[in-house]
């Protein structure tokens, strides 16, 4: 009686096609048995208690304690990760729950950073190669960053769901994470907040303004951020999408974080990024050129050959890009630190400082203020070209004179004869300041002398530069050598 029912109900003729729809129906009633099994409450709920336990915070400095906790928490994070590659689990799972998903994940990377201290003294250039410090509970919250990453960039995570949790409080603790000590996860760091600006575009202005901020505190408050690089990293990438002309606020911007961020201490260890923006700047707009050369030559280093070396090339690059006409104002001052460079004591900064001079469009802007140059310029060369210590640099500074006789022989011999010129003071003649140094070593006795009457407990303070010190007799009055600038 069924079979002529079942027979009816088709529609096929023949025997074949029923047996042949007969197998193909067989899957379909599995499949239906199956989806009781997986129970959406049943996979919410475990969604949910995996959440839970990778809540929990443990001790990860100590590999000693709650081995076997840690290791289910790794699984059920491997767990969450595995979800995310089903776009079906995001939409239907992941979604719905991503309050608890992203307290989850706030409560593991919002922590107080470790203190990690340092033999070397992090603020010195040539620091770079110190050892890497890693941070024991890298391996415990890599697997949250790589889920958190893999989360914003999946496609079922829309800009409506996130955006309700990257809040101005979240972006101010995310950026605090940059002062991480670990590099890897500074690298992670990067690459979120990058991916969160590129999908978020409601929430573009407020993450610039909160990287300013933080500028700002590197610039006029700490001396050291872990992160300005990977900050700078993001930023250049920012930057090259800036529409032509920039506005007003791209250009502030430029003029209170870009240039004064020159002035840092530690500003080597960001350097070549800075560099970038920089540059990246003056592509879109080469009219700021001339404030920032205006700003190298005032956050100039002292005392720091290495930093002056990395200020040189950046000079240099930047002055390529300005319109000479402009720079008439800057003249005396470019020369004047040019001057100082070339006389300094230092050959690395001695050296990079006659580079410019092989630069076409350097002797350019040497040629059209020639007026202006010529009388700083020459009087200090002629001089150091026959005095200076080091063979090399001689010869480059002689081979200088003749291409400043080449391009103008008058001017040249005018500012030669000029023997009263004020740029002159930026050399001195080792004997003249050996006189001068031994007139001030002879007051400081004699005011020793009279202390001593008074207090004949008095002990003497151990003073550098004199003939009794190790530095004086290396690098003080007795260096012939020496050229104070």
């Amino acid at each position: 009686m069924s079979l002529p029912k079942g027979t009816a109900k088709t529609t096929g003729p023949s025997k074949p096609t029923t047996s042949t729809q007969a197998p193909a129906s067989k899957p379909h009633q599995t499949s239906q048995r199956a989806e009781p099994k997986a129970n959406p409450n049943q996979t919410k709920e475990n969604l949910l208690k995996k959440i839970q336990f990778c809540s929990t915070i443990y001790d990860f400095n100590n590999d000693a304690r709650d081995v076997k906790e840690k290791q289910e928490r790794q699984q059920h994070l491997q767990d969450l990760s595995d979800l995310l590659q089903d776009q079906n689990n995001v939409t239907n799972l992941i979604i719905p729950n991503l309050d608890h998903v992203m307290e989850m994940i706030e409560k593991n990377i919002f922590r107080p950073l470790p203190i990690i201290k340092k033999t070397n003294a992090p603020s010195e250039l040539g620091m770079e190669e110190e050892e890497v410090i890693y941070d024991p509970a890298w391996p415990h919250l890599q697997p949250i960053y790589e889920f958190f990453l893999q989360l914003i960039v999946n496609d079922a995570c829309d800009v409506k769901s996130l955006k309700v949790y990257v809040t101005h409080s979240f972006i101010q603790e995310f950026l605090e994470l940059f002062d991480s000590e670990e590099p890897r996860e500074r690298e992670y760091l990067k690459n979120i907040l990058h991916r969160l600006y590129a999908k978020l575009v409601p929430r573009r202005k407020m993450i610039r303004k909160a990287i300013t901020d933080c500028f700002y505190t590197l610039i006029h408050e700490n001396f050291k951020f872990n992160g300005a690089a990977e900050l700078l990293d993001i930023l250049a990438s920012i930057i090259s999408g800036f529409a032509v002309p920039l506005r007003e606020e791209h250009v502030y911007f430029f003029k209170t974080v870009i240039i004064p961020l020159h002035k840092v201490q530690t500003c080597h260890l960001y350097h070549e990024q800075l560099l970038r923006c920089s540059m990246l700047f003056l592509s879109k707009d080469p009219s700021l050129a001339i404030p920032l050369v205006e700003g190298l030559l005032r956050y100039w280093p002292f005392a720091n050959s290495a930093k002056e070396v990395m200020f040189l090339a950046e000079l240099l690059e930047v002055l390529e890009v300005c319109d000479i006409n402009k720079l008439e104002p800057l003249v005396p001052k470019l020369f004047k630190r040019l001057i100082k460079c070339i006389a300094g004591p230092h050959l690395q900064v001695a050296d990079r400082a006659m580079c410019f001079f092989e630069n076409d469009y350097f002797l350019s802007i040497l040629k059209t203020y020639k007026m202006l140059t010529f009388p700083m310029l020459v009087p200090v060369i002629s001089h150091i070209a026959d005095t200076h210590w080091h063979k090399v640099l001689q010869e480059s500074l002689n081979a200088l004179k003749t291409i400043l006789k080449e391009i103008d022989f008058n001017a040249y011999e005018k500012a030669l004869a000029n023997k009263d010129a004020k740029s002159l003071y930026l050399i001195q003649d080792p004997k003249n300041v050996k006189r001068d140094r031994t007139k001030i070593e002879e007051k400081w006795k004699n005011l020793t002398a009279q202390a001593l009457q008074r207090n004949p407990n008095l002990k003497e303070p151990t003073i550098p530069y004199v003939d009794s010190h190790i530095v004086g007799e290396n690098n003080g009055i007795d260096n012939g050598n020496v050229v104070v600038v």
